[in-house]
């Protein structure tokens, strides 16, 4: 046993010089090694630019976490959104933003309302073509929210649902005026 450790070792010693010595003949520059260009991620590359694309009008602004005037968890918020790809009919839907759900390209929001007494709630991708505007009508600081995901206003509707109606008669009426 102990001469095929002693034949082992002698091989790779021979095979191993041999590689050692060529190695210094290369030199390389600093500026080869400045050149080199970080990996990034083919995905992520294709989202950030999908999401460049798609933020013409600053939607991503809006519902970045480090922006105070942005969206966030409990803010009433008007959504106008058009009917089809190629129809220039709108609709529009307020409500209390319970979610915000931030994937990239695929960051979505749920905005839930209480229309004829029945509790609706609509889940809009940030970076649809079919949204046309979004508009903040009431900041959550306002209204005191301390969650990140508001499902428990399903449970208590009168919390947060009340100064809505509100909100929305005054929007008819600027809306009217124009």
């Amino acid at each position: 046993m102990n001469a095929f450790k002693a034949a082992a070792t002698a091989i790779s010693a021979k095979t191993l010089r041999p590689c050692i010595s060529i190695a210094p003949k290369y030199n390389y520059t600093t500026a080869a090694v400045a050149t080199k260009t970080p990996k990034i991620n083919v995905m992520e590359r294709i989202t950030q630019q999908q999401i460049e694309k798609s933020n013409l009008d600053g939607r991503r602004e809006l519902f970045d976490r480090k922006n105070p005037q942005g969206i966030r968890p409990g803010s009433v918020v008007l959504v106008e959104t058009l009917n089809g790809p190629g129809e220039t009919t709108s609709s529009t839907f307020m409500g209390v933003c319970i979610a915000i759900r931030r994937k990239g390209i695929d960051t979505n929001f749920t905005l839930r309302n209480i229309v004829m007494r029945v509790g609706v709630e609509q889940r809009y991708s940030l970076y649809s073509p079919l949204l046309k505007s979004i508009k903040v009508m009431q900041k959550p600081n306002e209204i005191k929210f301390r969650r990140a995901k508001l499902f428990y206003l399903r449970d208590q509707p009168g919390k947060a649902f009340q100064p809505l109606q509100a909100l929305w008669k005054q929007e008819q009426l600027d809306k009217s005026k124009k």
